[in-house]
């Protein structure tokens, strides 16, 4: 039992080095180990990821195909399976009566090995289809129209160099996606792929002036993403999530710390529905800070950062709960207008005097108030 822990963790540090480098063979699933180990650990945090992102999309109620029964969802760069998993099983039964699913993948093993290890709902067709993405040819000709939503996750992570053919791919595949369509675009929460998903995201905007940021960005942002004002920003999420105790076992004798789901993402949707928010929103895009005599926090109204910050000696009853926040909560915009106006002395904004905290959102979607905690 011994020796086989050792060769999977040493997959395992082989898998997480050519990640962390960009310098993993590109047919790395074609390898059963490789595959079995990378569903094991990579896999098993793809599926709390999936079932996250799937979680949020109903708690925003974004999932708006005009009483379509059957949805159609198309994933690209599949691999084993789990996240695309986590994402779909998450609709049964609210959201979807029978699912249409596409996995396209360039490793037809990886496939095959989903398929067959993958018991699905009887509802839910399961078709695979191998290309090498982001080549279009095979895919566009297998999709013609009517996706409800599409999936792709750690695409642009493992083909850096295939950026702007990733752009392409998405631009033509939104003509195919459905009124209210969407796009779930995933990529692991470190700088160099957080500012591609932020980029690539902005860019499909510009090309596809009817797509729109869902989440996580507050306030209907249509610009590009403040994140990428300063070569050294991204930004990512850092949800709480339990794993078993197996994996955070496997994961600290690597070197890991799996304590929570760290990732990049958008939720893109085509336009068909009631515009954003109804007043002006901030996000908290960092931890709280708590230092000397305050409490602060890097927050985005979707065109600029603002690091807000609330002084001990200003707290009321009603602004305590700034001291509370967690990073991806929503509050209405204390300020008049929600309007940037340029860079306070200290690079700090303050909380208006008086104003109290009023929440929007929580992290995962959830309104504030559904989970709103006194004290």
């Amino acid at each position: 039992m011994g020796n086989k822990k050792s060769r999977k963790v040493a997959i395992l540090e082989a898998l997480s080095r050519g990640f962390t480098q960009r310098t993993l063979d590109a047919g790395y699933m074609d390898d059963a180990e490789s595959r079995k180990a990378y569903g094991e650990y990579f896999g098993t945090v793809g599926f709390e990821k999936g079932a996250a992102i799937s979680r949020e999309i109903r708690n925003r109620n974004i999932l708006a195909f005009h009483g379509r029964k059957r949805l159609s969802i198309l994933d690209l760069g599949t691999g084993t399976g789990e996240f695309v998993r986590g994402l779909s099983e998450g609709f049964f039964p609210e959201s979807a009566d029978e699912i249409d699913l596409l996995c396209v993948d360039r490793s037809i093993a990886a496939l095959q090995d989903f398929a067959d290890q993958w018991k699905p709902p009887a509802t839910l067709r399961l078709r695979l289809l191998q290309a090498r993405l982001p080549d279009q040819k095979a895919l566009l000709e297998e999709v013609k129209e009517g996706i409800d939503l599409l999936s792709m996750a750690n695409l642009l992570a493992e083909n850096e160099d295939s950026l702007h053919g990733f752009l392409d791919l998405l631009a033509n595949l939104f003509l195919r996606l459905s009124p209210g369509g969407m796009m779930v675009l995933v990529e692991p929460a470190d700088r160099r792929s957080s500012r591609s998903l932020l980029s690539l995201g902005d860019d499909l905007m510009r090309l596809c002036p009817d797509l729109r940021v869902e989440a996580p960005c507050p306030n209907d942002r249509k610009g590009p993403c403040p994140a990428l004002d300063d070569p050294g920003d991204w930004c990512h999420e850092d949800r709480p999530v339990t794993f078993s105790s197996a994996l955070t076992r496997t994961a600290a004798s690597l070197g890991h710390v799996k304590d929570s789901l760290k990732m990049t993402y958008l939720l893109l949707v085509r336009r068909g529905r009631v515009d954003g928010e109804d007043l002006p929103s901030l996000r908290l895009v960092s931890p709280l800070h708590k230092e000397k005599g305050m409490s602060w926090g890097l927050f985005c109204d979707g065109r600029a950062l603002i690091r807000l910050r609330l002084l001990n000696r200003n707290r009321h009853d009603g602004s305590k709960a700034f001291g509370r926040l967690r990073r991806g909560d929503t509050i209405l915009d204390p300020r008049s207008g929600g309007n940037v106006t340029g860079r306070p002395e200290g690079g700090f904004v303050e909380w208006p005097s008086g104003s109290p905290v009023v929440g929007v959102r929580r992290p995962d979607g959830a309104l504030w108030n559904s989970q709103h905690e006194e004290g």
